[in-house]
Formats: structure tokens, sequence, C-alpha cells
């Protein structure tokens, strides 16, 4: 995948969009259906979660859904799957045994892109070669997803819900920039687009971000059409910086908490929790940051974008000081809030009944 890796913006990403443009046109000609959604909720807000599929997108989902139930957060109203973590195939498999663990199943599932628009990254299987562990799970039937592709699926959902549409983008963002390539109006429609991903350059993080690096030519197409008042960046970089979590508090006190979803959230990351010395993941980061906003402590306007060329592929340009923004940038959280936040949402089935 790396033999395409001089291959510059200005020549892949027309590309991309004449074969995105060519494509769509055929499939709403010949094959496309309405997907079916759940019944729209008037109170509140709605969300999508598009994931890869691995034991942090567990912890993300999750988190969701228990925020949901007993804290009236946003209504989740489908999962859309990707590549990164484990294959698009894993990914759609583990969605539906996240939602049956939390009992959830009546939640849509979106099955999206399969692989990198141009080239990318292999997966490091950090949470194991089925992304929950490696427990020897195996799916007793076949996962019902939904007819359509996830990129359409999300623009449907985002004419739906117009204006009241969160999507968490917590991998790969493959499906995120193909519905942008085949609707052009389909970040206006959303209330918000938050991608957890990429970093802010720096000496200590002055190389790809995983999630960007899967696929750079994506993260261009979402950060060139991304609006300031539409679309938040959480970069790595900054979740590293102000919620590095030690290992000790995750196993020893988040995780005894005497529930099901914890004691399988738990096995999930039994893979990982033998190779890291600490408890740093993007991916619950970003929920709780999407949930409640008191997680974070500060925001930065940025014009955000991606090197596409040469040996600084995959990694991230922001300018700090832009007179025209393109998107609003997490920079520092506050760690005694999220670990809050984390005990509240994974103890209330014992508080709140």
């Amino acid at each position: 995948m790396k033999s395409l890796k001089n291959i510059c913006g200005y020549i892949a990403v027309p590309l991309i969009a004449f074969v995105l443009v060519i494509g769509s046109a055929l499939f709403f000609i010949f094959g496309y259906k309405s997907p079916e959604t759940t019944t729209p909720n008037d109170t509140g807000m709605k969300m999508v979660i598009d994931h890869d599929g691995g034991a942090d997108d567990a912890l993300a989902i999750t988190m969701s859904l228990l925020y949901e139930n007993y804290f009236k957060g946003p209504k989740v109203v489908a999962l859309t799957t990707t590549y990164g973590n484990v294959d698009q195939s894993q990914a759609t498999i583990n969605s539906a045994r996240i939602l049956e663990l939390c009992g959830r199943s009546d939640i849509p599932i979106y099955a999206g892109a399969t692989q990198t628009l141009i080239s990318g990254i292999e997966s490091d299987f950090y949470f194991g070669y089925d992304g929950l562990g490696d427990d020897g799970y195996t799916r007793p039937e076949p996962v019902t997803v939904q007819d359509v592709h996830a990129a359409f699926g999300l623009i449907e959902l985002s004419k739906k819900y117009e204006g009241e549409l969160i999507i968490m983008a917590i991998g790969p963002v493959t499906n995120i920039a193909l519905a942008i390539r085949m609707d052009p109006d389909f970040i206006s429609r959303l209330a918000q687009l938050y991608v957890g991903g990429g970093h802010i350059y720096s000496e200590k993080h002055s190389t790809p971000e995983f999630n960007a690096d899967m696929d750079p030519e994506a993260y261009y197409i979402v950060a060139d059409a991304a609006l300031v008042d539409k679309v938040t960046f959480i970069p790595f970089s900054q979740v590293y910086a102000s919620l590095n979590i030690t290992k000790d508090w995750r196993e020893n006190v988040l995780g005894t908490i005497d529930t099901p979803i914890m004691k399988a959230l738990n096995g999930y990351e039994r893979i990982s929790f033998n190779t890291s010395s600490g408890w740093t993941l993007l991916d619950p980061a970003v929920a709780a940051m999407v949930l409640d906003s008191t997680v974070v402590e500060e925001y930065r306007n940025s014009s955000n974008g991606m090197i596409l060329c040469g040996d600084q592929r995959g990694i991230n340009t922001n300018n700090l000081t832009s007179s025209e923004p393109n998107s609003r940038l997490v920079y520092s959280a506050i760690v005694a809030n999220y670990k809050k936040l984390l005990i509240d949402i994974y103890s209330a089935e014992l508080t709140k009944t």
C-alpha cells in the first residue's frame, strides 16, 4: 500500500472526485434504495457512530448508548462501519456484538468502506485480530445490515434529521469523504461532525496518526469541505497530552464496576492491556467530549489540512491563527471531568435502577 505514497494531492483528489461522481450517478440510476431508519425522536439530537470495530470503538459506542439511556443523551440512530482496527466485515460483526451486549439490536448497521480511497497503512491489530480481544467469539448467525452503503445511509440520515444529526467519526473517515463527494450539502445539514484523528504537529507527534494515516485522501476531503461551525477535530496529540490515564486506574477503578458491559469491555481490551503501560485511547475520549462538553478545557479554531505528498504524507497541517479557519479543534481537556464521566456512565446501571 505504500507504493503509492508519493501521489500528490493535485492529482489524487480530482481523480477521487471523478470516480465518486460517476459511481454515485450509476448507483442512483440503477441501484439506490432509501434506507430504513429508526423512528424519529423529535425531542433531542440524533447521533451516528462511524467506527472501525476495535475495543476503543466498543467503549465509545457503549458510552453513547448508556448516556442516551440514563442521561437523556443523543439518540443513537445508526452505526456505520469501515476498516481500520479490523476489516470492515469484522467491524460489522463487532457492531452487532456490541449492540447485543447493550440490548440495542434495534439500531441499524450500515456496512461501509472496505478499503482506502488511494493508499494507506495496514492495521497493527492493537486490540487483537478480531478487534475485541481474540476471545474465540463466533457469531451464531449473519449480521443484518441495511441494503445501502454507509455513505448513502449517512446522506439520507442527514436529510431525515437535518439540523439534528451528530456524526461521531472514530475511524478512518472514508465513509464521510464519500458522502461529502456525492452530496456537497452533506456537512451543512449536520448539527456537528466530530472527527477523532490526526495530530497537532510537534516534536513528540511528528509522524502520522493512525486514523488519518489509514486514508490521508479521505481526511483531506473532509478537512477541505469542513465548516468552522460544523466540524470539530479531536487530535490524538491533544488527547495524549490531556487525558493520559494510568493503566492501574483503568483496571482497578473503572474496570471493577460490576456490570456485564464493563466485564465485556475488560475482555475486549485484554490484548492491549498486555502491551501498554498506560491507558490513553482516542475513541472513548472523543465520545466523552461529544456527550459532555465540560470534558473540554479549550477549543481553538484552525485551518486544518493534510499533506498528501512525499515523506510527510499523512501529517496534518494546522494554522491556529488563520483569519479563515475551516474547523474547530479540541486543544486541551480536563482529565478529572473525563474520569468522573466514565465512572458516572458505567455505574449508572447500578445507581439509577
